[in-house]
């Protein structure tokens, strides 16, 4: 694969372009008074991007006594790009546009996510379903939100799929794709500092400041960050570890479990509720140290529960909570969009290149 979507900083293009999907429409003067940057580093980035066709000149805006602006906005046909997560029971494709949009998407079945030849079958078929076999070599690339535990010869059978088919292809955490699929879906507002706290193959915090991955190769497992001293004993040989608390029977299991709730199942609601409160636990501790404006949740047991995962955050956040916490309810996938969003900032960052 390409790249892997961490510690690279956002280039003026990707900055400008960002602010411009963000405002849907606004000028050159806005841009750089926002960016903190000047009219003519502005001008030679907007220049850019309207040769490669990424932005476009929508009219003037209101004259102020002198000569008007030029409104400029993102050309969401311009670009399209695909993302992809692998849980352990499916598989999540989608594509979005420019803007991150989501144009399609398609859900498979897996029996074995470990198997190299199930997964790459599936990611053909889905493929095959979301683009037709003329324009697939016409996308930006494809997205690949890879699980911390994903193996390796699956990861490389991803590798060699995409080089066969000519299609560029990046990799990011699941952490950090859920984040931008979350940012990028308008869950969280344009601006400030968020966290993101996630529910796959591990549990794992990523931090975005402005809708930018705030050190994205830093999100290491909280699997294991030890909540309850005198709760169940770990294989780690330690007791009370966050992945006990908060799924003791695993993600998938707790994800049907909060699918039960939802449909008013009493004794599922209660096994949520349950798993529910350490998680927010840890999330209003996490949000009360670093000081975040919003706190996502997000993962397939809050997205099947969000008012009990909502109900358990307000016990420990608080009604008047200076964090706002929201969970994350982006289709099907917030990892997917994500890692889609991953393969169009790689691409654009290219263009000044």
């Amino acid at each position: 694969m390409s790249g892997t979507g961490d510690g690279r900083r956002p280039t003026m293009d990707t900055a400008v372009l960002e602010f411009v999907r963000r405002r849907t429409e606004t000028t050159r003067v806005e841009i750089a008074r926002e960016l903190g940057v000047t009219a003519a580093t502005v001008t030679n980035s907007v220049k850019r991007l309207l040769t490669a066709g990424l932005l476009w000149e929508s009219g003037h805006a209101r004259s102020t006594g002198g000569k008007r602006a030029t409104l400029l906005r993102v050309d969401d046909s311009a670009r399209r790009a695909l993302g992809c997560t692998i849980d352990e029971d499916r598989l999540s494709l989608v594509a979005v546009d420019t803007t991150g949009a989501l144009q399609a998407r398609v859900v498979l079945p897996l029996q074995d996510a470990k198997d190299p030849i199930e997964v790459t079958d599936r990611l053909q078929e889905g493929l095959a379903a979301l683009v037709p076999g003329d324009e697939l070599g016409a996308m930006t690339g494809i997205g690949f939100a890879m699980p911390d535990r994903l193996p390796g010869d699956v990861a490389r059978a991803l590798e060699e799929l995409t080089v066969a088919l000519d299609v560029r292809s990046v990799r990011g955490k699941e952490s950090t794709c859920a984040a931008l699929g979350s940012f990028w879906s308008g869950e969280q507002s344009g601006s400030g500092f968020s966290g993101t706290l996630h529910l796959g193959s591990t549990m794992s915090l990523a931090l975005l400041l402005d809708g930018i991955p705030f050190r994205p190769d830093s999100g290491h497992p909280l699997d294991h960050l030890r909540i309850a001293p005198e709760g169940r004993l770990c294989h780690c040989g330690r007791r009370g570890c966050l992945h006990l608390e908060a799924a003791p029977s695993g993600i998938a299991d707790l994800t049907r479990t909060a699918l039960a709730a939802a449909q008013g199942d009493e004794a599922a609601q209660d096994a949520v509720m349950a798993a529910a409160l350490p998680l927010t636990r840890v999330a209003a501790n996490l949000a009360i140290a670093l000081g975040l404006d919003t706190m996502v949740l997000a993962g397939s047991p809050t997205q099947a529960a969000p008012g009990i995962y909502l109900d358990a955050a307000r016990q420990h956040f608080g009604d008047d909570a200076t964090t706002r916490v929201v969970v994350s309810q982006v289709q099907p996938h917030p990892c997917a969009v994500g890692a889609a969003v991953l393969a169009l900032q790689t691409f654009l960052t290219s263009v000044e290149r």
